[in-house]
């Protein structure tokens, strides 16, 4: 009977540790993120989960008058393998295209990878910084990338059927700061 029992107890704790996992708590991920003084957490951040082979975009205004900087975080089980985009609205130019993971170092950094920093002598997660002239719109385009060791060898093309894809949370931290006055 007690073998019968820990069967139970292991299959139903196996079964609410998979429920879990398929409904992610992405709003805590975010509300886990502090801003770094002296800028202020931003309402417009978002934190959403995601699956690979999908593409997905949401606009962000910003105001004259104010400093924004962003930070990107994704899921692990992404393996870095995100690609963000950044356009501004009025302009239709392109601002940032940011890779999840750089192939080339000499390129550039990883958008998602924390370096060392020489200067505070510390571990740093990337961010951006806009200073924006006037009131405008950034579209920002998030591409989840399938990883290669998901498609099977005789598979070429890019469609995988949901129960194949991973699922994970990707955070778009945005933080603001009254612009200081500078010049004359």
């Amino acid at each position: 009977m007690k073998m019968k029992e820990l069967t139970l107890i292991v299959v139903l704790l196996i079964f609410s540790i998979s429920i879990a996992a398929q409904n992610m708590d992405c709003p805590s991920t975010l509300s886990s993120r502090k801003a770094t003084p002296p800028f202020a957490f931003n309402d417009l951040s978002k934190s959403a989960q995601c699956v690979t082979g999908k593409k997905y975009e949401f606009l962000v205004p910003l105001m004259k008058g104010k400093d924004y900087r962003f930070t990107f975080f994704a899921s692990p089980i992404f393996n870095n393998q995100v690609n963000f985009r950044i356009i501004d609205m009025n302009t239709n130019e392109k601002v940032l295209d940011l890779p999840g993971e750089s192939t080339n170092a000499a390129k550039g950094m990883s958008v998602l990878r924390e370096y060392f920093d020489e200067n505070s002598k510390k571990m740093v997660h990337p961010y951006f910084d806009f200073a924006p002239n006037g009131a405008t719109t950034l579209k920002i385009i998030i591409e989840v990338l399938s990883a290669e060791e998901d498609k099977p060898a005789t598979d070429q093309s890019s469609f995988k059927a949901p129960e194949d894809r991973k699922k994970g949370c990707i955070t778009v931290f945005i933080q603001d700061k009254i612009s200081e006055d500078v010049g004359f």
